[in-house]
């Protein structure tokens, strides 16, 4: 069975998440490139310590560049921090099909 993060917001307002939100909701976040589909996990501590925890996910987004191909186009995906690996992503799992 899946299940979904606890949302703060609706679907389509992720990107109003804030990085302390996201720390209150128990979530990780990988961000995964649009391009080249690299996925890359977040550490939470880092971004809080280099951003604040009033960051939101959008700005984090468009901050985010790929390590591989380089591009700034990021889709922020999260999932509950202790689960199941192909459980639990939202709004999908890295690599699904939009």
């Amino acid at each position: 069975m899946f299940s979904m993060p606890r949302m703060v917001f609706g679907p389509g307002d992720r990107d109003r998440y804030t990085l302390r939100q996201v720390a209150e909701l128990g979530l990780a976040i990988v961000f995964e490139c649009r391009n080249c589909r690299k996925a890359s996990r977040a550490d939470m501590l880092e971004l809080i310590g280099r951003y604040g925890t009033d960051t939101t996910l959008g700005e984090l987004r468009r901050k985010a560049r790929c390590n591989r191909c380089r591009k700034r186009e990021a889709d922020v995906l999260m999932r509950q921090a202790e689960g199941r690996k192909d459980l639990d992503w939202w709004p999908r799992p890295p690599g699904a099909s939009r």
